[in-house]
Order: C-alpha cells, then structure tokens, then sequence
C-alpha cells in the first residue's frame, strides 16, 4: 500500500452541533461592550479595572485579590470601539465556527480558556516593574489561539469543476479557464492575512485615539497561537496515529462506521469489519476503541 504524501493533510469529519463555545465568545463581547455602553469605554475600563495592567496583575495576584483578577479578565472581551466589536466578532466567528466543527465544543473551550490566560500571564511577567501603565483590552488572544488551531485544520479549498462535455461535438471535458481572482477567493488563508492587517490597524489607531490603551502584544499573541495550534496538532496527530497504518486503520475506521450507521451492533461492526478487510479480530477492535472521543478523520 501507497504511504500517503507528506505534504497531504488529514481531513477531519465536521459536526453539525451547535457552535456553542463560539457563541458564548460572541455573546461575552456583547455583555461586556453592553456594560461600557453607558460611559466613555477607556474611562469604563479605567474605573471598573476590567482592563489588563501588568503591574496591577502582579499586586493583585501577590495579595490574592482574585476579584480583582477576574475583572481584569474582563479584557479578553473588552471593545473601545463598535469598530473593534464588529471585526473581533467577526473573526472570532471565522475561526471559532470552523475549528468547533473539527474540534468539538469540549476541546475548544479548554482551548479557548487557555488562551484567555496564559498570555496574560506572560504579559504580567514581561512587563511588571517596568512602570509601564499600558491597560491591554480585547480578545486578541483567545482569537490568536483559536487562529493556531485554525491553521492546523483549516477549511479545504473548494475546488468546482464540470467534468460533463459542453456539447455533443466535444469528446472530452476541456480544462477550464480559472478566474484571476478564483485563488483569493477559495484560499482560507486570506481571513488570516485580513486579522493582522487589521490588529496591526487597531495596535495604532487604539495608542493613538485611546493613550494608555493597546489592544496587542506580540508575545502574548505568539503565546496564544502556539496553545491552540499545539493542542490542535496534538489532537490530529493522535487522530491519525502512526503514519504508515494511517490509511488502513482509516479504512477500518471508515468501514465499522457505516456499519455501525445501519444500526449494526458494535461486537458484529467489528467482526464484519475484521472479515471484510482481512485483519485481525483484536488489531480493529484496538483501532475502533482508541479512536473514540478523538477527531474522526475522513480522509488523508
């Protein structure tokens, strides 16, 4: 059997479950930037502490003021402006929905979660007694790490052709003419190029409009992008296992669950898949139970 290329990547099956870790993502931007609707949002943050300061991080953590933590943690949904509500929403969609998909509701909460305290963290250390009073607001962070994971599983290019002849005349199916433009709008790496150019906009216009205020750290970002695409990749490569059993343990895998989709019991699933491909009772039974909870490959 051809091993496959290495350059290939694994597809991983979608689920169609509510997204509901994205969403709570959306729905805490919208509560938090609902709370600063009622005053100036920099003087909202100012006086409510729910934007990120590392020297206050250091104190509180140090005096165990964890109430005041957790209304620093409020900065990983802050927005000073509906500008900058739209566009995290907006990414935060992009990249959530997607990796939820691949991922699973249960894994992109914890990835999330650490992205929304590590890089604070990091960001403490870096730059407590510094005498650097830089309040850090908006979900930079969390989006970062949900990027990291996007790019380990991103969406597949959408690759649309005829194969049918256009006319009665016409033997075989020419290749079609592809449109200028046909790249940028199938590559889903473009919304990656569109979030840095738009935090670095917002890295400006924020230091600018807002002194004392930065919506980005490179280091706490690099951080964030590193959680989610490790744990990601982590969780496709015990997916697929060992390279070279990859695409028949795939087969095995393929082959019980549509037996197991007709509603045929699991111990005949496995005896019928055993049969059918010619292996061993016990190595697909070891195959079907260390594959359960994991991301379900659909094709390498």
């Amino acid at each position: 059997m051809n091993q496959p290329a290495a350059t290939n990547r694994a597809q991983i099956e979608s689920n169609t479950a509510f997204p509901i870790c994205t969403v709570a993502l959306l729905m805490g931007l919208m509560v938090v930037y609902y709370m600063s609707s009622m005053t100036a949002n920099d003087r909202f943050f100012e006086m409510t502490g729910h934007g990120f300061r590392a020297d206050d991080a250091v104190v509180a953590a140090s005096s165990g003021n964890w109430t005041k933590i957790l209304n620093m943690m409020y900065a990983n949904f802050a927005s000073l402006h509906y500008v900058q509500l739209f566009f995290s929403a907006y990414f935060i969609w992009v990249f959530g929905v997607h990796t939820e998909s691949k991922m699973g509701s249960g894994r992109l909460m914890f990835v999330s979660f650490l992205g929304m305290t590590l890089p604070w963290v990091a960001t403490a250390l870096l730059y407590s007694n510094k005498n650097n009073e830089t309040v850090f607001v908006g979900p930079l962070f969390v989006t970062c790490a949900l990027l990291g994971a996007y790019m380990v599983i991103p969406p597949e290019k959408q690759k649309i052709k005829s194969w049918m002849p256009k006319n009665r005349q016409q033997i075989f199916a020419t290749e079609e003419k592809k449109d200028v433009t046909e790249h940028y709008q199938k590559n889903p790496y473009i919304y990656v190029v569109v979030f840095l150019v738009v935090q670095v906009a917002f890295h400006f216009a924020c230091t600018m409009l807002y002194p004392g205020y930065d919506t980005l750290d490179l280091a706490g970002a690099a951080i964030a992008f590193g959680v989610g695409y490790g744990i990601a990749y982590m969780l496709l490569s015990s997916a697929t296992g060992n390279v070279q059993d990859a695409p028949m343990k795939l087969g095995v895998l393929q082959h019980y669950r549509k037996l197991i989709e007709i509603d045929v019991p699991h111990e005949q699933a496995l005896m019928g898949t055993s049969k059918a491909l010619g292996l061993p009772y016990e190595q697909v039974r070891d195959w079907v139970n260390k594959d359960k909870g994991k991301m379900k490959i659909s094709r390498l």
